[in-house]
């Protein structure tokens, strides 16, 4: 898909000509991908990689004091962000509680331009952060509470349905279970419209205290879907593989016209404090490195002889550099 080329911003000092403009290549993966490509597993950690590397760079710029009013960013989520979109279309949806630098790396939008609007808010801020019309993902606006987001999500499901356009919405929400208790509205609407719609929430434990999650039983998922008639399922959110492939096949099952499937993904996130000593079990960062996704997607390759660390370097090298060449 094309992907529009982003205004030079101008600079004390420079031109705007001397300005690079960083467009990447879309990452999106067709409905037809197969977990057993190894091209398909590229991309997957490529993807995945890159929203760690962005992620990181903000919460840089975030301490340097370069972008306001943004609360610093936690890291481990990755898996569940990326798994959540770069299977979407073409005209698909996407929402989520919090803007998702995953949807940016897929939709291949140009760094000056992802970092412009963090870093120049006021003067860069566009009512729509997926901006090619009819060609790309459609990037709902945030809102600002949870019920908000899910009615519009369903409200943009319904559309679909009336319009009898083959199209679906994922709705992501990174506040766990808890969001649930303000989505029964659209709950309701989605499951007696039968309207394609996923809902996922990202349930992570180092949001509780003691690291581990208040909510343990899976039944507590199955019940919340089965009272509004939509199966309930539970991934591991660390895994890139497992989340693409559960929520591809609830994306199939939504445009087939079988309605609405709930998704908890369990993360594990961390912030800059995560690597202080645990008092009462293996130490932090030890917990970090096995519940680190892109640590999980390395084993996953490697046992598939997929892995080359040479590849990986010239990933990190690339794009290191085009994320320098984009702060400005």
């Amino acid at each position: 898909m094309a992907v529009p080329k982003a205004k030079r911003l101008p600079a004390s000092g420079r031109s705007p000509e001397t300005i690079p403009t960083t467009t990447l290549t879309p990452c999106s993966l067709s409905a037809d991908a197969s977990p057993s490509d190894p091209e398909v597993l590229r991309t997957l950690y490529s993807v995945l990689l890159k929203t760690r590397m962005l992620e990181e760079r903000v919460l840089a710029l975030s301490r340097a004091g370069r972008i306001p009013g943004v609360g610093v960013p936690g890291l481990g989520g990755e898996a569940t962000e990326v798994g959540a979109c770069i299977g979407l279309q073409p005209d698909d949806s996407f929402c989520s509680s919090q803007p998702k630098l995953a949807m940016q790396v897929v939709l291949g939008t140009p760094l000056e331009q992802v970092l412009a609007r963090l870093l120049r808010p006021r003067k860069n801020s566009p009512t729509r952060e997926a901006g090619n019309g009819s060609s790309q993902v459609r990037v709902l606006p945030t809102t600002a509470t949870l019920s908000g987001q899910f009615d519009i999500a369903a409200g943009v499901a319904l559309a679909y349905r009336q319009l009898a356009k083959p199209n679906v919405v994922v709705a992501l929400a990174d506040d766990g279970l808890a969001a649930l208790g303000f989505w029964h509205e659209a709950a309701s609407m989605a499951s007696r419209h039968r309207l394609p719609i996923i809902f996922m929430v990202e349930n992570c434990a180092q949001s509780h205290t003691g690291g581990a999650s208040p909510f343990f039983a899976d039944e507590d998922l199955r019940d919340r879907a089965e009272a509004y008639g939509m199966p309930g399922i539970t991934v591991d959110g660390n895994d890139i593989v497992a989340v693409w492939r559960v929520t591809q096949e609830s994306i199939h099952r939504a445009r087939c016209g079988a309605g609405p499937t709930l998704i908890e993904c369990r993360t594990w996130r961390w912030h800059a404090e995560a690597d202080n000593p645990s008092a009462n079990g293996p130490s932090r960062s030890k917990l970090l490195r096995q519940n680190d996704p892109l640590h999980h997607m390395e084993h996953y390759m490697q046992k598939r002889k997929l892995w080359k660390q040479a590849w990986r370097d010239k990933l990190v090298t690339d794009y290191r550099s085009a994320l320098a060449a984009a702060v400005v």
